[in-house]
């Protein structure tokens, strides 16, 4: 091998080096937010009545403002929860990375995801009030989607996650916020929580009449908080390593 070659591949050895410790000084921090928002999830399983336990009747006050249309604990203390809570992780968030701009000289893009998440929640508040009344009478999957359901917070957090995967590059946390976002709008535009329609059933080997997973919210809040521990735990243990998690 020639000396020119040998020259121009350590040349691009040492670009690529230097690529990644960009891309490790830029992106570095995105477990924290993940960590942050899963935690916000799983705390949310206190607001339910039953989130584990199938109990014998379920009386359901609709907006969902626990997040999945469930049994509630008190309606206020969900829309508390929910409507103090989300701001106090986007303020935290914020502090994270106002602290790695000052630290490391590196910023990312965290306004766009306060703004989003926050935006998201505040149209819920105009378009509904703290929540009243029962869901109505014999709904069920037959009766098609129940858009209305969509007044969920679980929304806003999403699509928070889906902008903050944008500005951190990082694919994973772009498919937990849509994973997040598909899981809410199927639970929660059908009553009872996890209804399944009949062509689902289908596809798993039923008649095609529907059916119901047996699951209940402490279970479905774990799935959608999984992905984004998974983020955060190989964004922290891969240490200097970049990636794109």
């Amino acid at each position: 091998m020639e000396p020119g070659t040998d020259q121009a591949e350590d040349t691009l050895a040492a670009l690529e080096r230097l690529r990644r410790r960009t891309h490790r000084r830029v992106h570095g921090g995105a477990w924290l937010p993940a960590l942050g928002i899963a935690a916000l999830l799983l705390a949310s399983v206190a607001l339910y009545r039953h989130p584990l336990a199938a109990p014998t009747a379920i009386v359901a006050e609709h907006p969902w403002w626990a997040g999945l249309p469930d049994e509630q604990r008190s309606p206020v203390a969900s829309y508390t929860f929910w409507f103090v809570g989300t701001p106090l992780l986007f303020a935290g968030i914020g502090l994270w990375y106002r602290w790695r701009a000052r630290r490391l000289g590196v910023r990312v893009a965290w306004p766009l995801v306060a703004g989003t998440g926050l935006g998201v929640l505040a149209l819920l508040a105009v378009l509904a009030a703290v929540p009243t009344g029962p869901v109505p009478d014999g709904l069920t999957v037959a009766d098609g989607p129940y858009w209305s359901g969509l007044l969920t917070p679980l929304l806003p957090l999403a699509a928070a996650v889906v902008v903050l995967g944008r500005a951190e590059r990082s694919a994973g946390l772009t498919a937990a916020g849509v994973w997040m976002a598909l899981l809410t709008a199927w639970l929660c535009t059908s009553f009872p929580l996890g209804t399944l329609p009949g062509w689902a059933g289908r596809l798993v080997g039923g008649d095609g009449l529907g059916g119901q997973l047996g699951l209940r919210p402490g279970h479905y809040l774990v799935l959608m908080a999984l992905p984004l521990l998974a983020v955060a735990a190989v964004r922290l243990m891969s240490g200097r390593r970049p990636g794109r998690a």
